[in-house]
């Protein structure tokens, strides 16, 4: 009886120790696999990013034609994918992971280096193009309109050609994002700016954004 108790014991102590090991190792393998899958995706958008920067100095400051469509389009095909990237990361590691709020701030810088490209377009090369600025937050009490918006200003865009739509997130520790609040005069989220001049607030549908394009 004292040995079948000690072997007995011997298996419990064994078991638990086995099963720290799977957990801790499980445990690590996942993070391991989380930090691994993150460091792609930023590798990724810098690479994107870099990109950008490098099209963007092309264009105004080594005087390369700006004009053309190809110059438009080549730089706003990476904007759209960095706007995946930032989407991607969000759902993989939540909205409010230190990591993927880092780089929310490099994407915003990102976003309005196209907002002065664009701007320069139009007025260098007499172009037309729209931009809607989007302020929202991901804090509880706005993120249902948030999301609503967000989706009513997905159907404008795809229904205009001539648009691009930036969001920016109001909630960023980022002086850059203060900086832009404080120029545009921007009080709470839900609000948008229509070609840097015409403010909307509590927008309810559609074709209230519409008839300003």
């Amino acid at each position: 009886m004292v040995n079948r108790s000690i072997q007995s014991g011997r298996r419990y102590v064994l078991a638990f120790i086995i099963g720290t090991v799977l957990f801790f190792g499980g445990f690590l393998i996942v993070n391991s696999l989380s930090y691994l899958e993150y460091q792609r995706i930023s590798n990724l958008q810098d690479q994107l990013a870099y990109k950008i920067f490098e099209d963007k100095l092309g264009y105004s400051l080594f005087g390369q034609e700006i004009c053309s469509d190809d110059a438009y389009r080549k730089i706003s095909e990476d904007l759209g994918f960095q706007g995946r990237i930032i989407d991607d990361l969000e759902r993989k590691f939540g909205k409010e992971d230190a990591r993927v709020l880092e780089r929310k701030k490099f994407y915003s810088l990102i976003l309005l280096e196209h907002f002065e490209f664009v701007n320069l377009i139009n007025q260098e090369c007499g172009k037309n193009i729209h931009t809607i600025l989007f302020f929202y937050s991901n804090d509880l009490k706005y993120l249902t309109h948030s999301e609503d918006l967000g989706r009513m200003l997905g159907t404008v865009y795809g229904r205009n050609d001539n648009l691009v739509i930036y969001s920016f997130d109001v909630d960023l520790d980022s002086e850059v994002i203060k900086d832009l609040k404080d120029k545009y005069f921007i009080q709470e989220p839900l609000e948008i700016l229509i070609d840097g001049d015409i403010k909307l607030r509590g927008v309810k549908s559609i074709d209230e954004i519409e008839q300003h394009l």
